[in-house]
């Protein structure tokens, strides 16, 4: 018997199961549903209505460049969970590191299957992230937050060229052409097309959320929030409002509400972008502030919340498959006779479907299949 098997960690009761880690992933599906809906749409000469206009002025404000930091932030604050809890059952860190990669690979792998589903994929940016960057968790409070430096300063360049790129292209409201795609060949040529430039130019993204939740993990800020009052009000407070702030010239630009030339338009994509890393950060500290005051108690939302959270692998990929349902050329083609408007509403009902399913699943004591295979083939 190896290391890594002796140190298998049993999976976490509900009971011994942090609050604020599952709420923050059972409202993130929320926000993904909402920021990925959309790209299952592929209406033909479509102009926006001023109902679209608005669901794409909160979606920016609210949704786009602010989910994916509250993922990446949990992802790494999880990874401090996890290696510590191995640690704690006797593993050494040659096998820690070992079972990491290995996660990193199923994990990629699971997102090469998802990607034919909605082409654009986190679950591989995770893994992506865990076979490159794992041995930074080892490295010292002071090197995560110079790395975090640089890489905020590198995704602020990223996303001016690619703000650039959609203010040249009239772009800002585009869909993705992969989904009104009849022929199953061409759908999963621009799909998987897709998912190798997301994972090359969104893989080292992770970095400086993941390495604020490194960071925040190794101090207990989820586990003891009562501890950590003054500094989750002040982070979601000032975290929130500069999101909402820096994210609103840019809002109003890619709803098409506003018209400025592409050179000004690129900052303030690239403003949206970093203001962004803030905001998730921010909505993160609410949530550890809404676990504090919610207790031991909770009631049947928080629950039911939770519920999804720790089924999050399991219901990001369901709602992928929802979309494919309801707005595919092959089903109901649904995605070339709505717009934005009506793929928010999807994306809602999509997640609310998700809560109650993970609410039934919870009362049955049943975990999501995906969590169970991927720990089956992680611990073998």
């Amino acid at each position: 018997m190896t290391a890594t098997e002796t140190a298998r960690p049993a999976a976490a009761s509900t009971a011994k199961r942090t609050l604020a880690p599952d709420l923050g992933r059972g409202l993130m599906l929320l926000a993904i549903a909402l920021a990925h809906a959309h790209l299952a749409l592929y209406v033909a000469d479509y102009r926006p209505a001023p109902a679209d206009q608005a669901a794409v002025l909160l979606r920016e404000l609210l949704v786009d460049d602010r989910a994916r930091p509250m993922f990446f932030f949990l992802f790494g604050y999880g990874l401090v969970q996890l290696t510590s809890r191995l640690a704690a059952r006797g593993a050494d860190p040659r096998s820690v590191k070992s079972l990491l990669r290995r996660r990193g690979w199923w994990l990629l792998l699971f997102g090469f299957a998802h990607a034919a589903v909605i082409g654009v994929d986190i679950v591989s940016v995770y893994g992506f992230a865990l076979l490159c960057f794992a041995g930074l968790l080892a490295r010292s409070d002071r090197t995560l937050l110079r790395i975090t430096a640089w890489t905020t300063a590198a995704l602020a360049a990223f996303f001016f060229l690619m703000s650039w790129s959609e203010a040249t292209s009239n772009a800002l409201m585009g869909f993705d052409l992969a989904a009104g795609a009849t022929d199953l060949g061409e759908m999963l040529s621009w799909r998987y097309t897709g998912w190798a430039f997301v994972l090359i130019a969104f893989g080292w993204q992770v970095l400086p959320a993941m390495l604020l939740g490194v960071w925040a993990a190794r101090r207990r800020i989820l586990e003891e929030p009562h501890l950590h009052l003054p500094a989750l009000r002040r982070t979601a407070v000032g975290g929130i409002g500069i999101a909402v702030l820096g994210g609103l010239p840019w809002a109003l630009v890619s709803s098409r509400l506003i018209e400025i030339d592409p050179l000004p338009a690129a900052a303030l994509g690239s403003l949206h972008a970093v203001t962004g890393l803030a905001g998730g950060i921010g909505v993160i500290a609410a949530i550890g502030l809404a676990a504090n005051r919610i207790g031991p108690d909770r009631g049947p939302l928080a629950t039911a919340v939770a519920a999804l959270g720790q089924r999050s692998l399991t219901f990001y990929m369901f709602q992928s498959v929802v979309f494919l349902l309801v707005f595919s050329p092959f089903t109901t083609g649904l995605g070339a006779r709505t717009g934005f408007t009506g793929a928010a509403l999807a994306a809602v009902a999509t997640w609310l479907l998700s809560l109650a399913l993970a609410e039934a699943m919870r009362r049955r004591g049943s975990r999501g299949p995906a969590e169970v295979l991927l720990r089956r083939l992680t611990y073998r």
